[in-house]
C-alpha cells in the first residue's frame, strides 16, 4: 500500500514545497483581507484587533455575580 502511494505523482523540488500554501491565499499588501462583520459585544466586553482581520473578545467581569 505504501508504495502504491508513494507512486502517485511526482517529488517536488524545494522551491516548489515553499510555493505552496495549502490552497489558501494570505492576506497580504496586494490581497487585503475583508473585514469580518461582528456582532455587538455582550455588555462590559469589547473586541481588540490582534491582526489584520483578526480580532478577539475581552470582557473585563467574566465572573461578575
Amino acid at each position: 500500500m505504501k508504495k502504491q502511494i508513494l507512486s502517485i505523482g511526482k517529488a517536488l523540488s524545494k522551491t516548489e514545497q515553499k510555493a505552496i500554501n495549502g490552497g489558501a491565499v494570505s492576506p497580504g499588501p496586494l490581497v487585503p483581507c475583508e473585514e469580518p462583520q461582528l456582532a455587538p459585544p455582550p455588555e462590559g466586553c469589547y473586541y481588540r484587533r490582534i491582526r489584520p482581520c483578526t480580532y478577539i473578545l475581552i470582557c473585563n467581569d467574566i465572573f461578575a455575580i
